[in-house]
């Protein structure tokens, strides 16, 4: 095994075992955010299955480094033995698997993103319009693509891995990669911009508001990541293994910024952080028990869960600062007597929201206006 190969090594399983923590922290939110692993959704499941096609990556790659490959200098392929010819044919078997399960792996990223995209714009029209043709140009680019490089660049098929290859296109990928560039890096772009209109929109405290901001634009890096990994495909010289290691970079960073959004419930509950909510804290009174419990009751699932099983209590007016129906909110102020506590008297406050309208349960009301039908806040506090 050459240094290049074995460095490659090092760094691809490491990236791996990061990767694979990522995608078990993703489950483990979901199933607390749920309740049940049996409640998990599309987007979760796919995210499952890219651990085979990310592992096939990995070990793809890594086959690629320990072999010879069609893609060799001018007249080296004459000089070769025919132990060497069946290794170059070998190696350039697994760097045709390599690249077949990287598009599957990236695209399947971007997929479980726009499910995510999807569900934070369900009530906002123009936004979810977007996210679908957002959606429609990856699947589109998808299509192109893998037809193109499976049917188009190099024919028959077989030429990928024949030694020596008669068209140069079959060893080289150099059309394939140019077209997966350009749908892979603008549909990367347009991603990004998606969620930041509805973070400058939102009516958030500004470090949540950096906080989220931070979390959507992970994606930046995810290009980088295609732009590095292309730019080295094209100026490495003959032999070197530079590109692989963008390969793994590209890879695994789509799969992580795909799941760093669902990890909250996790963190939350191993480091004790609570919700992500804001908070009031009075420095006035050092002995105040206080708490903030928001409560809602959601048109279709009593526990605050859409019928997809994602958050809706606080989507639309998380992310844009409306409500997902159409109707009118009026507040109500209450007092209300909790007790003593250790011989101290405690009072609350609790403001909601009752719904003036028509009836929520009305068959009569669209069965897509899901919302937030009432929202209580309570303070607790000592006299």
């Amino acid at each position: 095994m050459s240094n290049e190969a074995h460095n490659l090594a090092i760094e691809s399983w490491t990236l791996y075992a990061i990767t694979i923590i990522s995608i078990g922290a993703r489950i483990a939110s979901r199933r607390i955010l749920l309740g049940s692993l049996k409640k998990l959704q599309i987007d979760d499941y796919i995210m499952l299955f890219m651990t085979i096609t990310y592992t096939v990556v990995i070990v793809s790659i890594n086959q690629t480094a320990n072999n010879l490959s069609s893609y060799l200098p001018p007249g080296v392929v004459e000089t070769l033995t025919p132990d060497e010819i069946q290794n170059a044919i070998y190696g350039s078997k697994f760097v045709f698997i390599t690249e077949c399960f990287k598009l599957s792996t990236i695209w399947m990223c971007k997929a479980c993103l726009l499910i995510l995209y999807s569900h934070m714009t369900l009530g906002l029209p123009k936004q979810h319009r977007l996210v679908k043709v957002v959606a429609g140009y990856c699947v589109l680019g998808y299509i192109v693509v893998v037809i193109c490089f499976l049917a188009v660049w190099c024919r028959p098929i077989q030429q990928y891995w024949a030694v020596p290859p008669q068209n140069s296109q079959c060893a080289s990928y150099y059309h394939h990669l140019i077209a997966d560039a350009v749908f892979n890096i603008s549909s990367d772009l347009m991603m990004l911009f998606l969620p930041l209109p509805l973070l400058i929109k939102a009516k958030l405290p500004l470090k949540r508001k950096l906080v989220l901001s931070g979390v959507f634009s992970l994606g930046v890096f995810v290009i980088l990541c295609a732009v590095l990994n292309r730019y080295y495909n094209f100026t490495a010289g003959y032999g070197s293994l530079i590109y692989l290691n963008w390969y793994a970079g590209e890879t695994s960073t789509a799969i992580i910024v795909a799941n760093i959004p669902h990890c909250w419930p996790l963190l939350s509950r191993v480091f004790r952080l609570g919700s992500f909510k804001s908070s009031t804290v009075d420095p006035n009174s050092a002995s105040r028990l206080k708490f903030q419990s928001v409560t809602s009751q959601n048109r279709r699932r009593p526990n605050g869960l859409d019928t997809e099983g994602y958050l809706r209590s606080e989507s639309e007016e998380r992310i844009a600062g409306k409500g997902a129906g159409a109707w009118t909110m009026q507040s109500q102020t209450h007092d209300v007597e909790l007790g003593n506590v250790d011989g101290n008297p405690y009072s609350a406050t609790a403001t909601g929201g009752d719904d003036k309208s028509e009836d929520i349960w009305s068959p009569k009301r669209d069965e897509k206006s899901d919302g937030i039908v009432r929202t209580v806040h309570i303070r607790q506090y000592s006299n």
